[in-house]
């Protein structure tokens, strides 16, 4: 027999979230029971936690799920009953203790072969900088943990410092290395038995929860979806893209393990929440958020072709409309134009400004002639002394026209 923890989080959002405060004032002590969710279609490793009374009030944090899922089959039983020892008020959580006897190692809990076989043909988004020091971190934290028998009270309190900053930053890491790494160095930290490195494994620990937490609305959300739309690696991925097949790239997307594009499309906040239980490889995951990357930055390109082309071809239609031929009309509609537009009576589409030269040459169309020069005519008319009631003939024509439509009612 083994006493064994295990953190019961994300309280605040079941059962007792409308009283808290009361339910940690009174945890301590208390009966509780864990029991599998086979209904949780976003963590499908996801172990429920229940009260004294029978409330909902959490789940078993996800790097204790390893440990609950050994002792639950080690157990035999389909669900553990225990107490729990102890109340964590800053970060909102439980531990759960119980005495049981637990198996190996859980091969089966997290399985990989699947993601392994995955295939991807399409372009590779470079490493982001987050990733890159997070590596840099990991390879650090191991090499000084070796060296620990030669520090000195400087070199720990760095140490703490590092491991403070690398449970920070860890939580935009969603594959399955990073929870390893995590788990692997709790334990490291726990047999070290140093009393100012014990506390950096809660730090740690919570670490989960606040990927979990930031992956809906909050920084980790924010940090994947930039991965996905900023310019800089939207670039980086469209730079050789006729060396790669559109069509072949979604179909594999749609092939990724248990339908995560169709996850993507339909919910981003939950994608983005899901990657964090799925413990899928890091090299995997970037190959996957790649593809989803490449896939719709070229579908949004192709688009903005189309209706380029698409509007083109409208333009490059011949107008049934044609301006009379007579002496002095071009001049006079030029004339006509320019006032109307200098009043603001036009806009481009969508409310965009509107230059004039895109006016009148979209006005000549629609008329079948030749305004690309209005400046020039319109220059050349203010110049040449030609007196203003030459300049306002065609206002005149229009009002006279205009009074004897009115009249004709």
């Amino acid at each position: 027999m083994s006493t064994v923890r295990l953190h019961i989080v994300a309280l605040p959002y079941y059962e007792v979230g409308g009283c808290l405060g009361e339910f940690l004032a009174e945890a301590q002590g208390r009966a509780m029971t864990l029991r599998p969710d086979p209904t949780n279609d976003v963590d499908v490793n996801a172990i429920c936690a229940y009260d004294w009374q029978g409330r909902h009030v959490g789940y078993v944090a996800i790097h204790d799920q390893l440990t609950a899922w050994q002792t639950l089959r080690g157990s035999g039983r389909r669900s553990l009953r225990g107490r729990v020892c102890e109340v964590n008020a800053e970060h909102k959580c439980v531990v759960f203790e119980c005495c049981m006897e637990t198996m190996g190692d859980v091969e089966d809990l997290y399985p990989q072969t699947a993601y392994l076989k995955w295939s991807y043909t399409g372009p590779v988004l470079k490493a982001s900088q987050e990733t890159v020091t997070l590596d840099y971190m990991m390879d650090e934290i191991s090499e000084r943990l070796d060296e620990r028998d030669g520090w000195d009270e400087a070199d720990r309190e760095n140490f703490v410092v590092l491991c403070k900053r690398f449970s920070a930053l860890s939580k935009y890491d969603l594959s399955g290395e990073m929870s390893d790494y995590r788990r692997r160095l709790c334990l490291r930290l726990l047999e070290t038995k140093d009393d100012v490195l014990l506390p950096l494994v809660e730090e740690l620990n919570m670490a989960y929860g606040r990927a979990g937490r930031e992956s809906q609305g909050g920084e980790v959300l924010d940090y994947w979806m930039r991965l996905l739309t900023a310019p800089r690696n939207i670039k980086s991925l469209l730079v050789h893209r006729h060396e790669y097949d559109l069509e072949k790239v979604h179909e594999q997307l749609l092939a990724f393990p248990e339908a995560m594009y169709e996850e993507w499309l339909e919910n981003r906040e939950r994608f983005v929440t899901k990657l964090l239980y799925m413990h899928i490889p890091r090299e995997v995951l970037w190959r996957f958020i790649s593809g989803i990357a490449f896939y719709e930055a070229m579908t949004a390109r192709n688009k903005a072709i189309s209706e380029e082309k698409k509007q083109t071809e409208t333009c490059d239609e011949e107008s049934p409309v044609q301006l009379s031929t007579a002496k002095g009309q071009k001049i006079d509609m030029i004339r006509t134009l320019n006032v109307m537009y200098e009043q603001g009576r036009f806009q481009g589409k969508d409310g965009k400004k509107l230059t004039k030269k895109d006016f009148f040459r979209t006005m000549g169309r629609a008329m079948n002639v030749d305004l690309s020069d209005y400046d020039k005519d319109l220059s050349r008319s203010m110049s040449d002394s030609t007196k203003l009631e030459k300049h306002l003939k065609p206002f005149d024509e229009m009002k006279e026209k205009m009074i004897e439509i009115w009249n004709s009612k």
